[in-house]
């Protein structure tokens, strides 16, 4: 699936778009299991603020909002919420799942692109399920956005499809998780038979990065790396800005 393709998603389609959100891990019906999917992503999401240290005085910004389950979770804990997307179908949905969480605005925006974000605004990013999608060019553009929007000592929190765990040898399985190395090699094999039969999905695909990579970019644009948890990365902008 091509970037346009999320864009033009159908509101009315909500089984195309719980697919694109989160694959075929709930079947191909997923609309009849929406309070599972509610219940992982909002799960997910926790991680996430746990992770950045939200707290009830904080402006966050949630990139790629999608359906909302992880927005909702988010707004419960954030003093306010700017939940951005490029899908229409996706923010009609969101606003739906979380209208009554006044402490909640939602915009559109274009890839790549966060210029309705007030510049030094924000003191979180918060990124799930989104820079997995994203080659390196597209997370230096992205990075280069979350500085000018973030206030400095403000933090962004992404996760990312690891390159380094897939098709691991016996050695390294012992210091991985087996059953999540076994995950990881088959999602690879089966988006490279979707690349194969529809080269143009590759931007639906997941883009296999390497945290090295992606932390030596988020430092061209005044990021430091904090920490990392399983796929997960923490950055800081530096308070001291050119």
């Amino acid at each position: 699936m091509s970037q346009q393709a999320w864009v033009d998603l159908s509101s009315d389609d909500i089984r195309r778009m719980l697919i694109s959100l989160i694959g075929h891990r709930f079947g191909d019906r997923p609309e009849e299991h929406l309070d599972e999917i509610r219940a992982e992503r909002a799960g997910y999401a926790r991680k996430f603020i746990q992770m950045a240290g939200i707290t009830p005085t904080d402006h966050v910004l949630d990139l790629g909002s999608g359906c909302g389950f992880g927005t909702a979770e988010i707004a419960r804990k954030a003093g306010r919420v700017i939940a951005c997307d490029i899908s229409p179908a996706y923010l009609s949905f969101a606003q739906r799942e979380c209208a009554d969480l006044p402490n909640l605005e939602f915009r559109q925006i274009v890839s790549r692109e966060l210029s309705s974000i007030e510049s030094r605004s924000i003191d979180a990013v918060i990124s799930m399920a989104v820079f997995i999608h994203l080659n390196l060019y597209d997370i230096h553009l992205y990075f280069e956005q979350f500085r000018r929007v973030v206030k400095p000592g403000g933090k962004v929190l992404i996760d990312i499809a690891d390159s380094n765990g897939l098709f691991p040898g016996p050695l390294s399985l012992s210091r991985l998780n087996p059953f999540r190395a076994l995950h990881q090699d088959q999602q690879f094999l089966d988006h490279a038979g979707f690349y194969r039969d529809d080269p143009s999905s590759l931007a639906g695909l997941m883009q296999w990065n390497s945290a090295p990579a992606i932390k030596a970019v988020a430092r061209q644009s005044s990021f430091r790396f904090i920490r990392r948890r399983g796929h997960k990365l923490l950055f800081q902008l530096t308070k001291k800005l050119a």
